[in-house]
This record gives structure tokens, C-alpha cells and sequence, in this order.
């Protein structure tokens, strides 16, 4: 038990200010806002899998010119950005 529930608790009967206490700690302590944010991540991490799979298909039916003029141009901007 944590220490701001023995607090509420107190002695060997609870009052109503004692379970209010405990309501607040339960309420403070939810798992409900940590799970949405979890599931929001998920949902994320789907969508941009998505949409890297899809850029993998383009750039494998992408010609070999074109995928050497663009590595070059990813290239130029990385050693620019440096």
C-alpha cells in the first residue's frame, strides 16, 4: 500500500474523507491516459509503416538512372546540411 493510502486509510475504519483520499490517489494513478497515448503510438507507427512500404514499392519499380540522380541529389543536400 502506498504511502498516501495508509494516510487515508488512517486507523482500522475509513471515513468519508478517508475513501475521498483513496478515490484521488486511484484517480492520480490511472492507467486509462497512459494506454491512449500507447494506442495512439501504434496507430502512428502503422500509418508511417504504411507509408514506407509504399515508398519501398515505388523506389523498386523506380529506373536505375533515376535512383542514382536522386542519391547523388540526397547526397549533395546531406554533405550541404553538414
Amino acid at each position: 500500500m502506498s504511502k498516501h493510502a495508509r494516510n487515508a486509510v488512517g486507523g482500522s475504519e475509513l471515513t468519508p474523507a478517508g475513501v475521498t483520499q483513496l478515490m484521488d490517489v486511484v484517480a492520480d494513478r490511472t492507467v486509462h491516459p497512459a494506454l491512449s497515448d500507447m494506442e495512439q503510438t501504434i496507430a502512428r507507427l502503422r500509418a508511417e509503416a504504411g507509408e514506407a512500404c509504399e515508398a519501398r514499392r515505388v523506389l523498386a519499380n523506380t529506373p536505375p538512372t533515376v535512383l542514382r540522380d536522386a542519391l547523388l541529389l540526397r547526397a549533395a543536400r546531406i554533405e550541404t546540411a553538414r
